[in-house]
C-alpha cells in the first residue's frame, strides 16, 4: 500500500509550515483591509466635508449673483434720482 508518504512526520511539518504561512498572509490581508476600511472612512468623512463646502460656496455664488445684479441697477438708479430731484427742484 503505497497510500502513506514514506514519512508522515515530515507532510505534516511541511503542512504546518504552510498552515503558518498562511495564517500569517490572512493576518496581513486583515490588517489591509483594515487599513483600507479606515481610508474608506476617512474619505466618507471627507466627501461630507466636501459636499457640505461646496454647498456653502454655492449659497455665497448666489447671494453674489444677486449683488451684482444690484450693481448693474446702480446707473438706472442714479438716473431715477437725478430725474426725481429734478422735478422736485424745478423752480414754477
Amino acid at each position: 500500500m503505497a497510500l502513506l508518504p514514506a514519512n508522515p512526520a515530515a507532510v505534516l511539518n511541511r503542512a504546518d509550515t504552510a498552515l503558518k504561512n498562511v495564517d500569517g498572509v490572512l493576518g496581513r490581508v486583515d490588517g489591509t483591509l483594515g487599513s483600507v476600511d479606515t481610508t474608506l472612512g476617512t474619505v466618507d468623512v471627507t466627501l461630507a466635508e466636501t459636499r457640505q463646502a461646496l454647498g456653502e460656496v454655492k449659497n455665497l455664488l448666489a447671494e453674489l449673483q444677486s449683488e451684482l445684479e444690484l450693481l448693474h441697477q446702480v446707473p438706472l438708479i442714479a438716473q431715477q434720482v437725478a430725474q426725481i430731484h429734478a422735478a422736485v427742484t424745478k423752480q414754477p
